[in-house]
């Protein structure tokens, strides 16, 4: 095989392709294996991924230059990884080069110049050089120096003081030469013991193995969970690929299934990854499953530095470690013989990554085992619709826990109408019946807890008398209020209108701008009950692992009465002795300017109503809202979820919303506001310019914008949005690559930088 199919690690749409390049006599080359290869006037790095005698047609042998060298000699991206990194780059319209980086983050690093002096210190002409050009042999002493007789350009300039051209003429002279050197954050000693441990066998598991995994558990299962573990082992056996919904309403117990059905996988020889939604969930269940399974655990997030998860990839590989607990990225893990992947609150947002490549871990998840032939296991209280739909659709199968361990009942939950409130005078956040059940709770020495949902960055404009919301006419989505221009605009659509005075409905003028935080939740209970010792749970006091960690564990230590905080508080978190949750503003989650705000809504509250009367004492929740009459407010009080399933999934089929539809959005983003919005229009009409050529009716699509993006100003860059919607995702993608392409020729693309998202989580 003569040629060598390489993806250069470029970030660059025009060169996101795959190039072909000799491979040197002699040269032991292997798919994976990273090398040097020339691009146009620079050396880069690059992935060899296929071999062949033929060149494309049209492709000239003479046009093809040589490899320059192997560089990645010490570890070899396995060949799974690199068929994974290009269905990534594919599904999520990202350059290869990003998504290679992100299978695969041991690629980090540089190409550098180093500067090798050719001769010896000792040599005869070297001498002869220190009395007839002084200066020059200074240049050489310089590297005579150096520990490795070596250095890199740049710091050779510095400690010579010579200039490029000065290096180039000694290199000509012969002295020294010039050298291309990829340079990588991971130790030569990781890197080296990498390439011994890559195995795509099973770990050898003897009798002892099989018992400790199978039979050693510190409790009996309940029915229920002893047939779904059979189930999903049944399922595994098959050796076929299959994904599976693991509907279990809260405290069902379905931690302790996950520890079963990875047991059981240990003992057969496989391994198996658990994904949590957030970082700070990852220590809780780790220490968890590490009480049973010691150091065949490991823990993997991306704050991890490279040499660090460098060492736990080498674990990995090695065999060593055969479980992977972690966030999203540790969807990625390189687990020799995995069999199993399983994402606990599948519905969560966190799953989806927000930089390029936009990817959902359920995807990749479901990719991964469809290539390896093992298992998904996607479990949830409160499913996505999407996975519900394809559940029932019988896309993939779908298991049931509805009880709770030792049939426990579920929380009574308490819809209270804010609206009520302000006619009997209370002007405060909490309501009457509210400020009564804390009391209570506080006198018998139980704990509560108090959500309020932060993520509600976009006001909304609302009546406190009857509830009307203002919703864009087209999109029956919540308008965004806007400071500057005092205007309301609908981020779908760009509809815009000028904010009432008055009610529209009921003619009220307590119309109000609505957005409230946790810092003011916690100063009101602080002057209602002074006495009572409060924690706070949000991004502000939980800016480190630790301080998520410590915050909860003085609560679970029963050192404060009341927690008060986010959605960070409605995962997973079991407390014995809360009693009482309250939702403070449900409306704050219900009219976010997004088509799944109701869905999340359901979640949030059930999920979070889900936190109370976890043990013997009954637990009872209090849902505060304008809009006692939603859909999701009522499913929700009733923890409901099957009947919310259906109205919900009929209003997306009327609106032709996802699951029914596909949406993919561009994000456009400058420093100046003008650039942006002059590089969304092209974009635009970029768009346009390819519908003449597509009537068949079942690729038809609707483009949506350009209009303001939700946040229209991060960072100090505006953004504005361009969204595709069609039925076809296959179509859709490829019509946005054919756009973006004629967009990236236009001159109002330069320095607009493109963020693409295929089925975004919200719009």
């Amino acid at each position: 095989m003569h040629y060598a199919e390489v993806l250069v690690d470029v970030a660059n749409r025009r060169l996101d392709q795959v190039f072909h390049y000799q491979i040197p006599e002699g040269m032991d080359l292997k798919r994976g294996m990273r090398v040097l290869v020339p691009l146009q006037y620079r050396q880069v790095q690059g992935v060899a991924v296929r071999f062949t005698n033929e060149l494309p047609q049209g492709v000239s042998d003479r046009a093809i230059k040589p490899i320059i060298g192997i560089v990645g000699t010490l570890e070899i991206i396995p060949e799974d990884l690199i068929d994974l990194a290009l269905w990534l780059a594919e599904t999520t319209i990202c350059s290869i080069a990003q998504s290679l980086h992100t299978v695969w983050p041991l690629l980090k690093g540089k190409v550098e110049e180093w500067v090798i002096p050719v001769a010896a210190k000792e040599d005869e002409d070297v001498k002869t050089l220190q009395i007839l050009d002084p200066e020059s042999y200074h240049a050489l002493a310089v590297l005579f120096r150096s520990r490795n007789k070596a250095l890199s350009l740049s710091i050779y300039l510095k400690r010579s003081g010579l200039t490029k051209n000065q290096v180039e003429q000694l290199a000509k002279q012969g002295w020294i030469r010039l050298e291309s050197r990829f340079t990588s954050g991971v130790p030569q000693s990781v890197r080296k013991a990498l390439s011994s441990g890559m195995s795509d066998e099973g770990v050898e598991v003897n009798t002892a193995d099989i018992q400790r995994f199978s039979s050693d558990y510190r409790r009996v299962l309940t029915s229920e969970q002893s047939n779904v573990s059979q189930k999903i082992m049944g399922a595994l056996a098959k050796q076929q690929y299959e994904t599976i919904l693991l509907h279990g309403i809260t405290g069902s117990g379905k931690t302790e299934v996950y520890q079963r059905i990875i047991g059981e996988v240990l003992a057969q020889g496989g391994s198996a990854i658990l994904l949590v939604p957030e970082i700070s969930l990852t220590s809780q269940i780790a220490s968890y499953f590490r009480e049973h399974f010691g150091d065949q655990l490991i823990v993997l997030h991306s704050g991890l530095q490279v040499s660090e998860k460098a060492k736990a990839w080498q674990d990995i590989l090695q065999g060593k470690i055969r479980i992977v607990i972690g966030a999203r990225s540790a969807v990625f893990a390189p687990l020799p013989n995995l069999r199993m992947i399983i994402l606990d609150e599948e519905h969560e947002g966190a799953y989806h990554q927000e930089e390029n490549p936009k990817y959902h871990a359920r995807n990749v998840a479901r990719k991964r085992m469809e290539q390896l032939r093992g298992v998904v296991v996607l479990g949830s209280a409160t499913p996505s619709l999407e996975a519900y739909a394809a559940a029932q659709a019988g896309k993939i199968s779908l298991l049931s826990m509805e009880n709770r361990v030792a049939n426990r009942p579920l929380p009574p939950v308490e819809v209270v109408d804010m609206r009520e409130e302000l006619i009997k005078g209370n002007r405060s956040m909490f309501s009457l019946s509210l400020q009564n059940k804390l009391k209570g709770t506080l006198e018998r020495g139980e704990q509560g807890m108090l959500f309020l949902n932060r993520r509600g960055y976009s006001t909304f404009v609302a009546c406190r008398e009857c509830g009307y919301v203002v919703r864009c006419s087209d999109c029956d989505i919540a308008l965004t209020y806007h400071t500057q221009g005092n205007s309301m605009r609908c981020h779908y659509c760009n509809h815009e209108e000028i904010p009432p005075r008055t009610c529209p409905e009921c003619g009220s003028r307590y119309i109000r701008f609505f957005g409230q935080g946790t810092q003011r939740v916690e100063e009101e209970i602080k002057g209602l009950y002074p006495a009572a010792r409060i924690l706070r749970l949000d991004f502000d006091t939980t800016r480190s692992k630790e301080g998520y960690g410590e915050i909860l564990g003085r609560f679970r230590r029963q050192e404060a009465d009341i927690l008060v905080g986010t959605q960070m508080m409605a995962k997973g978190l079991d407390f014995p002795n809360v009693t009482l949750v309250g939702v403070i503003a449900a409306d704050q989650m219900l009219n976010m300017p997004d088509f799944r705000a109701r869905e999340r809504t359901f979640q949030l509250l059930t999920q979070v109503a889900g936190r109370a009367g976890r043990s013997d004492k009954p637990g009872q929740v209090v849902i505060q809202t304008y809009a006692p009459e939603d859909r999701a407010i009522i499913k929700a009080s009733h923890h409901n979820f099957k009947g919310f399933f259906w109205e919900e999934i009929a209003y997306r089929k009327a609106r032709n919303y996802p699951p029914y539809t596909h949406v993919i959005r561009v994000t456009l983003t400058h420093e100046k506001e003008d650039r942006v919005i002059k590089g969304a229009h092209s974009l635009a009409r970029a768009l346009n310019q390819g519908i003449g050529s597509h009537e068949n009716g079942n690729t038809s699509l609707d483009i949506l914008g350009p209009a303001p993006a939700v946040i229209p100003r991060l960072k100090n860059h505006y953004r504005w949005q361009v969204s595709l919607k069609g039925k076809n995702i296959v179509f859709l993608r490829e019509f946005m690559h054919q756009g973006v392409q004629r967009f990236a020729h236009d001159s109002s693309s330069s320095g607009v930088q493109l963020n693409i998202e295929v089925d975004p989580l919200s719009m």
